[in-house]
């Protein structure tokens, strides 16, 4: 095909990440919506009136297929034409896709105000639904078509005929995409958009959703981490600990990676005695299952107002979203710790000597023991964020050759035909000179990458590429072979 691009609205922090070499432009802005089409998906609506999002091709095709899912927010009703499409030759626009208030969809001529070239009434018929729509559009002055499938039909849901004249400027062909919004009084929301064009034709190609997939693991790494995160439990009073009495204090990772100590605080009289300390799976019912790990050390007699630090060989590993359980036990009584007041933790009676022991019983609701654990996340963890982070998390290198892959999430449910696989890294230069950088896509054997980025200092930018087939194979990708990708960023120059 001569050209596809697509985007599943997902990646962004803010409206002016979807530029810096992705799309082209955002001229008035747009609005990032926290519902998109699925579960933790998101979408797109404009923001101001006018032009919001801008891509060319520069590929000059006569043949235009926009798949895309589309919904209305507000009740059906009146006639005002509020978010559309629109295919351009340079800056001469040829035709818009309109949404009608009252659930009708319009081609116009050039602009959403043009005259109206075809009408498919009640297109989407009941507000706050998702519908998905393709629109085959031929540019032409004399043969030009529009013709409409929805919800994935295989036969056509409207079709104009061939008879119409689709374009304004002297060329019978389109080369540019923009989104827009011809009135603001409306919501209106965009999701899963896919534009692919032909010279000649273009096949139909249903309804398709973006799966936006992050690093899980590392597959091979070379580049740098952005440094250690702590999780750290806060506490507000001294606690008195009894012989054999296990506190069990919780941990939700916001990362994947390892940890060797955790740092337990003390405070108050001094304690005669030893400390034991393990880490605990979470049983799937919010309280401590199997024995995870257990510290190498222990601790004798802890130094009033001070710390606990016990250490763990080899370190333990935790995976984002995960929940571990802390378990201290002491073999005497006195005041060493810190806890909080509420009730987030567990306490119960396991004998020193037998301690740690696999989904302990007869717990009581206890405080939290105030303690700091330290992990180094994987690579992957930095880069993983649903929208980017910009330096909150991320890897880097400068090293010529250096180069990250990483296992991404896969497609839990069926995805049917894969259509394309879009890799996108986010990059910036931090140091001296110049610097260029690229993304890879590993499949089997076979590694391809985006075209180097000259980096700067002042700003983010896209690296990109869209694989129609396998690079591996040459054919169409399989959902397996879609899973199996490995990913990640590399340093050219």
């Amino acid at each position: 095909m001569a050209w596809s691009f697509g985007d599943g609205f997902d990646l962004y922090a803010t409206t002016a990440d979807a530029i810096n070499g992705y799309w082209d432009s955002s001229p008035n802005g747009w609005s990032l919506n926290a519902t998109g089409r699925f579960a933790g998906s998101r979408s797109f609506t404009g923001a101001l009136t006018g032009v919001n999002l801008v891509k060319s091709s520069g590929v000059n095709d006569a043949v235009h297929h926009l798949v895309m899912a589309f919904r209305q927010v507000t009740a059906l009703s009146g006639t005002t034409l509020v978010q559309y499409l629109q295919l351009l030759d340079g800056t001469t626009g040829q035709c818009c896709v309109g949404f009608r208030s009252d659930g009708a969809i319009l081609l116009t001529s050039g602009t959403p105000g043009g005259t109206v070239l075809a009408t498919y009434p009640a297109a989407f018929p009941a507000a706050a639904t998702w519908y998905a729509f393709e629109f085959e559009i031929i540019i032409h002055n004399t043969t030009g078509r529009f013709r409409v499938r929805k919800n994935g039909n295989t036969s056509d849901d409207f079709d104009s005929g061939a008879v119409l004249n689709t374009r304004v400027s002297a060329n019978n062909y389109a080369n540019r995409l923009q989104l827009g919004i011809n009135t603001g009084s409306w919501a209106q929301l965009f999701d899963d958009l896919f534009w692919r064009s032909d010279a000649s034709s273009v096949a139909w190609l249903g309804d398709l959703r973006c799966y936006t997939r992050m690093p899980v693991t590392d597959a091979s790494v070379q580049f740098s981490g952005a440094g250690t995160r702590s999780i750290a439990v806060a506490a507000g009073s001294n606690t008195s600990m009894v012989a054999n009495r296990v506190f069990y204090t919780p941990f939700t990772w916001s990362y994947t990676g390892t940890f060797s100590s955790v740092v337990v605080t003390t405070l108050g009289t001094a304690y005669v005695g030893n400390y034991k300390c393990a880490i605990f799976n979470d049983n799937g019912s919010g309280a401590p299952g199997t024995v995870l790990a257990t510290a190498t050390n222990v601790v004798t007699n802890p130094p009033v107002t001070s710390t606990m630090t016990f250490n763990f060989s080899p370190s333990v590993s935790v995976a984002i979203g995960q929940q571990i359980w802390m378990g201290i036990c002491p073999d005497a009584a006195g005041s060493a710790v810190l806890a909080s007041t509420g009730s987030l933790g567990w306490f119960g009676t396991t004998t020193y000597a037998s301690y740690p022991a696999a989904n302990p019983t007869g717990l009581a609701l206890a405080g939290s023991i105030q303690s700091t654990i330290t992990i180094t996340p994987l690579n992957s963890s930095l880069v993983s964020e649903p929208q980017q982070d910009a330096l909150a998390t991320y890897v880097y290198d400068s090293t010529v050759g250096h180069a990250d892959f990483y296992n991404v999430g896969t497609i839990t449910t069926s995805p049917g035909a894969v259509i394309a696989l879009t890799t996108r890294g986010y990059m910036q230069k931090s140091d001296a000179g110049s610097r260029t950088a690229a993304m890879q896509t590993k499949s089997g054997s076979t590694t391809v990458a985006t075209s180097a980025v000259v980096l700067t200092t002042s700003g983010w930018q896209w690296a990109w590429r869209m694989d129609l087939t396998d690079p591996n194979t040459g054919a169409a990708w399989t959902g397996a072979n879609a899973n199996a990708v490995q990913i990640g960023p590399t340093v050219i120059s």
